[in-house]
């Protein structure tokens, strides 16, 4: 019984169609019930009313020829009984509807009866004894266990102050008890009526608003801050109108919000970017430095001897080989620092990777440090933006860089698994405590000594691979390693073989 309980209840806050039937329903039940009772109890007064007053009409009129016969059996003394009983007996038959008639006396006395039987008795119903004696027509409804339902009526014999007793005639109440059960039920089949169309109209209004409602949520999960398509729903101008209205207004505003937003995530991306270019400035440094030397000895080699004109071709090509190398150090840094707007493409992280290994090529043989790459053989394509694919492999290996010593090891491993690349970037540097795990990715924290890091490296990390539907963690043990795990859906599957590349 609980479980049906139960099982109604989480059906009944399931839908707001059926509470707001059931709620209504039931108030516009009672109300229509407590209004057919007070028509019915109207009606019913009614059917007595006019029953009664017709009642009272003939007891009147039966009762004036029983005052005058009463009165000329005083004046001539005559036989008053037995011309009563004949006036009841022919009154009765002659009149429909009059079940018995009854005359008494001022004692009380049965003088009349349409039952023979009845005269000359005393009448004893203590009903009636207590207000015989009234000047006024009194009635009465009740059932008779002889004749069944009775509206009696007692009528006083009297003129002026003259009295002669009293009649007492009862009808037949039957027909008063059938149009009030007829009553009854034809009030009961409006009421029922009436209900079922109420709530059959409820239903149909209702559903056509919830149908509203529906539309506007199967809007609302279309809704695409990428796509330019309007709400097709039609132009209302009640409720669900203004709701959609404001919808439109709300896709505006985000729409709007949503390219500041990537404004506001461009410039802290290049910000970043900047700030990682800062800390590769003194590799790059000296790798335009070496060239330039050797250049400006090669110079200095021909201005010394400009006949020379063997020595002069070997230094022109050794200074065509240094300005290579510097242009080549060039277009790799430019490459990696342009801004560049937001590109999705199938990539292939090999060639990302390869591109950030060659950026830090100085600080990884300055610090003699091992990096190895292990991707999976014919490695899948990646859905992403190749840029900040750069970006995000830039920063984890910089901050690698940073947390390991001399002679350290970095390895960049690669495998698709489960419809996703996974990346996991791990080093045997200084790791993180604990309770710096929480917070690591939080914009401007940094571990790092104040001037060797923005604090926005891992948070700007963090937004790219969200950005890209993908999810980012980290694992750490203090002194003995860290490990990033980036994990970014793939264009396709296809199940790798793992390699050591480094």
């Amino acid at each position: 019984m609980t479980n049906i309980v139960d099982t109604l209840r989480t059906w009944f806050r399931s839908s707001i169609k059926l509470r707001v039937l059931s709620i209504i329903g039931v108030v516009v039940s009672l109300l229509m019930i407590t209004i057919s009772i007070g028509i019915l109890h109207q009606w019913r007064t009614l059917i007595i009313e006019q029953e009664t007053d017709n009642a009272m009409s003939i007891a009147t009129a039966f009762s004036i020829p029983v005052i005058e016969a009463m009165i000329q059996a005083e004046n001539e003394q005559g036989s008053r009984d037995d011309l009563l009983i004949s006036h009841v007996h022919n009154f009765r038959d002659n009149v429909e509807g009059v079940v018995y008639i009854s005359i008494q006396d001022n004692r009380n006395r049965i003088i009349a009866h349409s039952d023979l039987s009845q005269y000359g008795r005393q009448l004893m119903d203590p009903q009636i004894l207590p207000v015989i004696r009234t000047r006024e027509v009194l009635t009465s409804i009740s059932e008779h266990p002889e004749h069944g339902w009775m509206l009696e009526i007692l009528q006083p014999l009297q003129i002026g102050e003259k009295r002669w007793g009293t009649v007492l005639m009862g009808f037949d109440a039957s027909n008063i008890h059938e149009k009030v059960r007829s009553a009854f039920f034809q009030l009961l089949g409006l009421t029922v009526i009436a209900m079922f169309v109420t709530i059959g109209l409820l239903y149909y209004f209702i559903g056509r608003v919830l149908t509203s409602l529906k539309d506007l949520v199967t809007e609302i999960d279309k809704f695409d801050l990428d796509s330019s398509i309007g709400t097709v729903l039609p132009a209302r101008s009640d409720e669900i109108g203004f709701l959609i209205d404001h919808f439109e207004m709300m896709k505006k505003r985000l729409s709007q919000s949503k390219i500041e937003l990537e404004k506001a995530q461009n410039q802290i991306f290049q910000a970043e970017k900047l700030a990682s270019i800062g800390r590769l400035a003194s590799g790059v440094a000296h790798e335009v430095n070496n060239p330039l030397n050797g250049m400006r000895f090669c110079v200095f080699g021909i201005k010394k001897d400009l006949d020379n004109r063997e020595q002069t071709v070997e230094y022109l090509n050794m200074i065509d080989d240094g300005l290579t190398q510097i242009e080549s150090v060039v277009t790799k840094l430019l490459g990696y620092a342009r801004q560049r707007p937001k590109e999705t493409q199938a990539i292939d992280l090999e060639k990302q990777i390869t591109t950030v290994r060659d950026l830090l090529e100085y600080r990884l043989k300055e610090k003699r440090i091992r990096l190895h790459v292990r991707t999976g053989k014919d490695l899948p394509r990646v859905k992403a933006d190749p840029n900040l694919m750069q970006e995000i492999l830039m920063n984890l290996l910089l901050n690698s860089l940073d947390a390991v010593d001399e002679e350290g090891e970095i390895i960049v491993g690669m495998q698709a698994a489960d419809g996703k690349m996974i990346i996991r970037v791990r080093d045997n540097g200084t790791g993180i405590p604990d309770e710096e795990l929480k917070v690591i990715f939080e914009p401007f924290y940094s571990t790092k000594e104040t001037g060797k890091g923005t604090g926005l490296g891992l948070s700007v990390t963090l937004g790219i691979v969200e950005s890209h539907n993908g999810t980012i963690s980290v694992t750490s043990k203090k002194g003995e390693y860290t490990e990033f795990t980036v994990t970014l859906p793939l264009e396709m599957e296809n199940e790798p073989d793992m390699t050591d590349s480094g």
